[in-house]
């Protein structure tokens, strides 16, 4: 390899492209392109992310995939990722599954002899635009380049010949994938006819509000059905065994869990030092502002809310809720770093009886079968008077309406809207009102002007709509929506059978993922 990359020796690069060179490989070659510090392929060591089919990802090439996530993240939004949010979105899994899933691909390109030529590889290196100057391969930049990056080129030849296989057998199976003519035509149709309607929705919850049963109603329901009552109390017990709880605050020093001994100590006398002046008379609040790193908190003095015992980690809620009300703890350590909690308020535990909730229950249940019964009502009665010539518009005008008194239930404004245009391929789903089952199908068999036939059922509330406007697919239409309908129909069933094939091969594979080192991922940077 070598040699054929000697032939193409040219000048020096500028060293200020170097770091280019990691952006390029993760756009071009796919997941893992610049995690090879010791190689999918390497035989173990004691700190390693995974094991697939024997083989090891290091934990380093976990780190730098996460790593590298978080920076095009930033890149497309031009903001830093929290770490907070970093955890909801679940990058760390993420970037671990990328490494696990190139490795099955490239062993599996290997099993049906998939072989990347040294020809190939010269190809890809000598057509990245980091190694060139002049538009020519500059051979001493990429032999200083690898051997900064990867300590020798060999090594960095390994990594990317693996990054081809992975390539070349993500091909392979894209070119299995078949749209046909039937198809397309068949998703023209369905984005092609649309209906647009006119609707409103009687909110149960208001329905409950304006429905509120009198204390002998719930007497006498609660009498009526003692058993459901009872059922329900079981089925909701977390309801009525309450935890203790707390309304906390707290100030973040981050620091890593694996942070050197150094950072570690560093961090400690920052939190203690933060301590000493709450502990001196300042607002907790006001030392949160200024100091926590905890930005998703910080604004807001520290605020963590109602936090109930049982449902936050050690040691946080060791220290937690060994406080009484307006007491501070000592720094705690934590997997984010050092943390101080302030305790607000604290609700002591609660267990209330089946006795004692019986009314509240009664109460309830027979809310909402009231509140189920007037909307239902209300919606066939509105249903009826559109058949009569009454527009829904008209029947419940906007709130803002001039010279119109908007109806209201339960204190809750009832106002008719619009769907907008919708086709076929919304399924259920309804702009304005979510899933309403089987309002579409019938839409779209009716035509401009029908009162559809029927109260349909949804979360919120029962719905009347009447059809506003219809628009039939235009034949002339389709050729010029043909190519560009075809792509998308063939990039969304690329993407299904790549999903299903890897999922294929994870179930077929042996692998064994460090957890603790999973979980212990570097923090992001706010």
């Amino acid at each position: 390899m070598l040699d054929i990359l000697r032939a193409n020796k040219g000048s020096l690069i500028a060293w200020v492209f170097l770091g280019a060179i990691i952006v390029v490989f993760v756009v071009s070659f796919g997941p893992g392109s610049f995690a090879r510090g010791s190689g999918c392929a390497g035989g173990g060591g004691s700190s390693y992310a995974a094991r697939v089919n024997g083989k090891t990802i290091a934990a380093g090439d976990f780190e730098r995939q996460y790593g590298q996530m978080l920076r095009m993240f930033q890149q497309q939004t031009g903001q830093p990722l929290s770490k907070d949010l970093a955890e909801k979105l679940g990058l760390r899994q993420a970037a671990l599954n990328q490494l696990v899933d190139k490795q099955l691909v490239v062993e599996e390109a290997l099993r049906r002899g998939l072989v990347v030529s040294d020809q190939e590889l010269s190809d890809a290196v000598h057509e990245m635009p980091t190694f060139q100057e002049g538009g020519r391969f500059n051979y001493d930049v990429y032999q200083r380049t690898v051997a900064a990056y990867y300590g020798s080129p060999s090594r960095f030849e390994a990594g990317l010949r693996d990054d081809l296989a992975y390539q070349k057998m993500m091909a392979a199976v894209r070119e299995t994938v078949k749209v046909s003519d039937a198809e397309v035509k068949a998703a023209w149709l369905a984005d092609a006819d649309k209906v647009d309607l006119s609707f409103v929705r009687i909110p149960l919850a208001a329905a409950q509000a304006a429905a509120k049963p009198s204390e002998a109603e719930a007497k006498a329901f609660a009498t009526a059905n003692a058993d459901r009552v009872k059922k329900f109390y079981e089925e909701n017990a977390a309801r009525y065994d309450q935890q203790r709880k707390l309304k906390a605050r707290h100030i973040l020093v981050r620091v890593a869990p694996n942070a050197p001994a150094g950072e570690e100590e560093a961090a400690r006398r920052r939190a203690e030092a933060l301590a000493a002046r709450v502990q001196k008379g300042e607002d907790f609040g006001k030392v949160a502002r200024e100091a926590s790193d905890d930005e998703n908190t910080k604004a807001a003095g520290g605020e963590l809310g109602y936090v109930a015992e049982g449902l936050v980690e050690k040691p946080f809620s060791d220290a937690a809720f060994a406080l009484e009300k307006g007491q501070v703890s000592a720094p705690v350590r934590t997997r984010a770093g050092f943390e101080l909690v302030q305790a607000e308020e604290v609700v002591p535990a609660k267990k209330v009886s089946l006795d004692e909730a019986r009314l509240d229950i009664a109460r309830e249940l027979l809310g909402q079968e009231k509140g189920k019964k007037l909307a239902e009502e209300r919606a066939r009665a509105a249903l009826a008077a559109a058949g009569a010539g009454h527009r829904l518009a008209d029947q419940f005008p906007a709130a803002d309406a001039k010279g119109k008194t908007p109806v209201k239930l339960g204190g809750t404004v009832i106002a008719a809207d619009e769907t907008g245009p919708v086709s076929s391929s919304a399924g259920t789903f309804l702009p304005k009102l979510g899933a309403v089952p089987g309002l579409l199908e019938d839409a779209l068999a009716a035509k401009a002007g029908d009162v559809l036939p029927k109260v349909y059922a949804s979360a919120q509330g029962p719905v009347a709509a009447v059809v506003k406007s219809r628009e039939k697919p235009d034949p002339a239409a389709f050729e010029a929506a043909r190519g560009q309908l075809s792509t998308r129909l063939r990039n969304r069933k690329e993407s299904q059978v790549e999903q299903a094939w890897l999922k294929e091969l994870r179930a077929g594979a042996d692998v064994k993922v460090n957890e603790a080192l999973v979980r212990a991922a570097a923090p992001v940077e706010d």
